[in-house]
């Protein structure tokens, strides 16, 4: 799309653009950095667990500024908050690209991180005030897209990056696209809000050091043993830390992080069905693609080819599921999304090392579809009640929770695999291992499909109303 056609763009349909493709580019990242790992390890010449902080120092520094990033919206503006992660983003990319000693490419990965961390929640911001609760169906079709284009796609580009070019294009194909979506943010709105108040050091202090030590106890937990006296250092001070964070917050009459928002119980158990299917969604994802590499020897491209599905189904479904959200609401739709899940997951279990891919691929299809119930839903109906205002730290709640889902997940799943006696590090995994992966993703679901029954479609009518005239059809 021309600079001109963008600039005629009303500016819902220009931020959802922008939304998009920053989105997309995050999301990308942290996934892409996946395929290099093996050839990461061989450049720099580190051992597998130690090459695994590309990825967890990434994750830790991201989530450590999300739950800032409602406070800098709202204090400096949410267009030059946005603007401003994406230049660090963008820069610490290009870092990573020309990265010479292993230290340096950790510590720009950490630089990537505080980009990434602030620019997803304060976008999302952006996009959430742009459109009224009506039409809202239709951005959480473009968000559902994107979160799940985006990682299946991802190991099919990193592989054909790192095969074809280099590992260093796996950082330096963020550049250009970082420029060109800063040339089109120029063009957003300004929003800042007066009574933002003054920065909160101890809710950042006590927050950004409860979720790093989180994430970095349950990133080490599966390789280093959940009995180390240094994974559980780092969860005891984690759980310390969160505990004195929501205890200070909830005493602030004017929080970095307004916890008050999830009395909204519409919010909050969108936000802890959002946890479960996300958790199963990157399980899914993740480890049946390990099943398909690890335990059958399949290669990297027919394991994407395999677990892509997903995202087709997701897009083609993504359309019949925002009419049925009209017509239903929310509640139905998770508990049939979370069923959809369990029951795919009981079939994933039961696949031995001969079962045709194409099985696979029709499984991983259905894992699509029932994603689409529950991701729309969440996304479409959780800041149905939430004012303009507040809807920065609604969003930054939000994204706090998927983000330490995600890592979650994946360490929880892990954990199973290795007490299943399937330590992919050290050997390839038996295939039974990976049942008991499943059939935890499926146990995750079950749990979903309980906290669903606890939302109510009436709370969310402002959503479920229909936009006269559709408002994100966004044109070519």
């Amino acid at each position: 799309m021309r600079a001109g056609a963008l600039r005629g763009l009303p500016h819902a349909k220009l931020t959802a653009v922008v939304y998009a493709v920053s989105m997309f580019m995050t999301i990308m990242d942290t996934q892409i950095v996946n395929v290099a790992l093996p050839t990461l390890g061989r450049q720099f010449h580190v051992t597998t667990a130690s090459v695994q902080w590309v990825v967890t120092a990434y994750l830790m520094s991201m989530a450590v500024l999300v739950p800032a990033s409602g406070w800098l919206g709202d204090r400096f503006g949410t267009r030059r908050a946005y603007l401003g992660a994406l230049a660090v983003f963008t820069v610490a990319s290009a870092l990573c690209a020309t990265a010479a000693a292993f230290p340096e490419l950790v510590a720009m990965r950490v630089l990537q991180g505080v980009g990434s961390g602030i620019m997803v929640p304060v976008g999302m911001t952006m996009l959430y005030r742009a459109y009224p609760p009506d039409a809202r169906v239709g951005v959480a079709r473009l968000i559902t897209r994107v979160m799940v284009v985006a990682p299946a796609t991802a190991p099919m580009i990193g592989g054909a990056l790192v095969t074809w070019a280099s590992w260093r294009w796996i950082f330096l194909i963020n550049v250009p696209i970082g420029v060109a979506v800063a040339a089109v943010g120029l063009l957003l709105d300004e929003h800042r809000e007066l009574d933002a108040g003054a920065f909160d050091a101890a809710g950042a202090l006590l927050g950004g050091a409860g979720l790093g030590l989180l994430l970095y106890a349950v990133g080490s937990g599966p390789t280093d043993g959940w009995g180390s006296p240094v994974v559980l250092v780092a969860g005891a001070t984690a759980v310390a830390s969160l505990a004195g964070f929501v205890r200070t917050e909830l005493a602030r009459p004017q929080p970095m992080l307004d916890l008050r928002l999830l009395g909204d119980r519409l919010l909050r158990w969108c936000s802890v069905a959002n946890v479960f299917s996300t958790m199963a969604f990157f399980g899914s994802l993740v480890f049946t693609a390990l099943y398909l590499q690890e335990a059958r020897g399949v290669s990297p491209l027919d394991s994407g080819l395999s677990t892509f599905p997903e995202a087709v189904a997701i897009g083609l479904a993504s359309g019949p599921v925002a009419r049925a959200f009209h017509r239903f609401g929310p509640r139905r739709l998770l508990m049939v999304g979370f069923a959809g899940i369990a029951a795919a997951a009981f079939l994933l279990s039961q696949l031995g090392l001969t079962a045709s891919l194409w099985t696979v691929r029709g499984l991983t299809f259905f894992l699509g579809c029932s994603l689409a119930c529950i991701m729309l839903s969440t996304q479409a109906a959780a800041f149905a009640r939430i004012s303009p205002a507040a809807t920065g730290h609604a969003s930054a709640i939000f994204n706090t929770c998927q983000r330490a889902a995600m890592s979650i997940g994946v360490a929880l799943l892990s954990t199973v695999l290795a007490l299943a006696g399937g330590d992919v590090l050290h050997g390839r995994p038996p295939v039974t291992a990976f049942h008991w992966v499943f059939r935890t993703t499926m146990l995750l679901a079950m749990v979903g499909g309980a906290v669903a029954l606890l939302v109510r479609d009436s709370d969310a009518a402002p959503a479920m109303r229909r936009a006269v005239p559709p408002v994100l059809e966004l044109e070519g």
